[in-house]
């Protein structure tokens, strides 16, 4: 089977866009990645998304996307994997170009949030959970989140200043990330004098509400020139949707299962890797995702964190261009942004934000509360 490289990529500005409706964030971006890649059609469409539907009323994405841009009578289709859903699309894309089935497939994600109230943005997130339990408990992901942090300060003796600094982190580098959401510093007394969301985590330690639209083109790697970006490997594992019936709520099982898989197919270990763009949708969620990565060892990711071991010039940096915290986490199109940022990178396209010769990538997407984990690894094999 041929291998599958990123023939060209687009994305919007992560931010509020009020004057653009979610179809507008799509072909803005399909379209730069359709001029990237220097191509007018595609054999298919796959559409990452998680609450058009609930949100702005609108479903059948990928023929709605596939009528604007003009490519009728390709086949197209919406993925929905909550927060992941983008990641997983990807995922479809390589797929059926690996077999063969299509040659070159437009595959992205899209999300617009800010046009919905604060509550009914926070209820849809709650989708990605079981709603019995959530509806019954009065639990919010934002909740579970802060479960989860009082857990892990108690297990591993861990002070609750570490936990935050993946948010410094993450603003420290969209400084200069032009499509970033929030393009500034923040200090860690600022994350921890921000209001309370979900004791012990505050408003600085979540993601913001926002739009944005991502797109690639992925093709067979045969007649194709050499310097794109190929996909080595991905993995794809789901776990317990109740999450008072795991095992352990400390232990992110989907990512731990996903990356093995991934590893396993791109021939490589973690410590090949070198450079990451995790989930960290709550600060709490990037550290436990270090650890089941392996790129930590258990109770070490928030005290590494605070050392400065991830940051852009250290000796394994994340979220580059600011992760989920800083430059945005539109939902379906997340996972889209974070393999693109990859792509940046390994190409040295990455401005100010370059980490210098990196030549292993790697994207961990999650959809819920590691309910859905998806991790796709890149490289030039």
């Amino acid at each position: 089977m041929s291998d599958v490289v990123i023939l060209g990529y687009g994305y919007t500005r992560v931010g509020e866009h009020w004057n653009k409706d979610i179809i507008d964030l799509a072909y803005e971006a399909a379209k730069k990645a359709l001029s990237m890649a220097n191509v007018d059609s595609v054999d298919a469409i796959y559409v990452g998304n998680m609450l058009s539907e609930y949100l702005e009323l609108q479903g059948h994405l990928g023929a709605y996307i596939a009528s604007e841009l003009g490519l009728d009578d390709t086949p197209a289709v919406r993925v929905d994997a909550a927060d992941a859903s983008g990641a997983y699309a990807i995922v479809e894309a390589i797929k059926a170009v690996k077999t063969g089935e299509y040659k070159t497939v437009l595959v992205g994600g899209v999300e617009k949030l800010t046009d919905s109230l604060p509550a009914k943005v926070f209820e849809g997130m709650t989708y990605s959970e079981d709603r019995f339990t959530m509806n019954m408990t009065g639990l919010t992901n934002a909740g579970i989140c802060g479960i989860l942090a009082r857990l892990y300060m108690n297990k591993y003796k861990v002070d609750r200043r570490s936990i935050s600094y993946i948010s410094v982190l993450d603003h420290e580098n969209s400084v200069n990330a032009e499509h970033a959401h929030f393009r500034n510093k923040i200090s860690i007394e600022a994350v921890l004098s921000s209001p309370m969301i979900a004791d012990p985590l505050t408003l600085l330690d979540t993601s913001p509400i926002c739009d944005g639209a991502a797109f690639i083109v992925v093709t067979s790697s045969d007649d194709i020139k050499e310097g794109c970006v190929k996909f080595l490997g991905y993995g794809v594992s789901t776990q317990n949707i109740i999450i008072t019936q795991r095992d352990d709520i400390l232990y992110l099982k989907a990512t731990y299962n996903a990356v093995k898989k991934a590893l396993k197919m791109a021939n490589l270990n973690i410590e090949n890797i070198d450079v990451a763009e995790i989930h960290d949708s709550y600060s709490i969620l990037g550290v436990l995702a270090l650890e089941a990565l392996g790129i930590d060892e258990s109770g070490t990711a928030a005290i590494k964190l605070s050392e400065g071991v991830h940051n852009l010039k250290g000796e394994k940096p994340i979220n580059t261009f600011g992760g989920l915290k800083a430059r945005g986490h539109p939902l379906g199109a997340t996972g889209v942004y974070q393999v693109i940022e990859v792509a940046m990178q390994l190409t040295g396209r990455a401005g100010l934000n370059q980490v210098e010769n990196a030549k292993y990538g790697l994207i961990h997407s999650m959809g819920g509360i590691d309910t859905t984990s998806v991790v796709i690894i890149l490289g030039f094999g």
